[in-house]
């Protein structure tokens, strides 16, 4: 095939029109920018978040669902998608981390309820999700992209987090590495009809303590650290036919810090 002939049929610019997208997690600072990115490509989409602001954008169907609660977001998505009725990618983001939340904390003062509403969030809202969705996204042909980090493989350096009031909890680290296994496990299940993948970041920039940022930064070869819109182009390339012989991946977003 010509090279021409690979851009006019893989690169299309009009590839994600009208292509029907779940992001949970859409609030956030990723998930938003997720959301704008696939809304100026003309896709429909379903934003998920525990709060979220209803949209007047036909093109924009939001609910507002708490992942802690696994049995209501099972009802409500058993309920919606008699409405949306079809799924074409579904981008689990959702994420309990320690941004805004009281459990950054020395192992002993961390909780067993902060341990089990990680996992619920990180990990069983992505089973209940491909669960409900098994069907639609079959017939669809679609894929699925897990947000994971780069703990689903390595361990926290506390090192870094010396001297500010950052931490790494347990059960961020543990659920995301379940979630690669989930993966894996969905990659197997799903094909050859649905691609799954996951891709981990590294610390994504959102002005932490200047301390962790210096010392992230001289254990990083690239010499910074994520930005969204690195994270955004692999999930760009992965959603489209880029990317069709590639399932059961998880690729590391880092700069290079995990090789060193």
């Amino acid at each position: 095939m010509k090279t021409n002939q690979i851009i006019q049929n893989y690169f299309d610019k009009n590839y994600f029109k009208k292509k029907k997208i779940l992001i949970t997690g859409a609030s956030g600072v990723l998930g938003s920018k997720l959301a704008e990115v696939f809304l100026e490509l003309g896709s429909d989409l379903i934003l998920i978040d525990k709060k979220i602001k209803k949209s007047s954008n036909k093109n924009i169907r939001s609910l507002s669902v708490d992942f802690t609660k696994t049995e209501k977001l099972e009802r409500i998505l058993i309920k919606e998608k008699k409405i949306f009725k079809k799924i074409d990618f579904i981008i689990n983001n959702a994420a309990y981390t320690g941004t805004n939340l009281n459990w950054i904390k020395p192992l002993n003062f961390q909780t067993y309820k902060d341990w089990r509403f990680a996992h619920k969030v990180n990990l069983d809202s992505i089973f209940i999700i491909s669960k409900v969705l098994s069907k639609e996204i079959i017939k669809s042909r679609g894929k699925i992209l897990n947000i994971g980090s780069i703990f689903s493989d390595l361990v926290p350096n506390f090192f870094n987090y010396k001297g500010t009031k950052m931490n790494s909890p347990a059960a961020y680290s543990i659920s995301k590495n379940l979630l690669l296994q989930l993966t894996k496990w969905q990659a197997s299940y799903f094909s050859p009809y649905v691609n799954v993948n996951m891709i981990s970041p590294g610390g994504i920039s959102r002005n932490q303590n200047k301390k962790f940022q210096k010392k992230y930064i001289n254990s990083t070869p690239l010499q910074r650290m994520c930005k969204e819109e690195d994270i955004i182009f692999v999930v760009l390339f992965l959603l489209s036919n880029l990317s069709n012989y590639i399932t059961g991946q998880n690729i590391i977003i880092d700069g290079g810090y995990s090789i060193l």
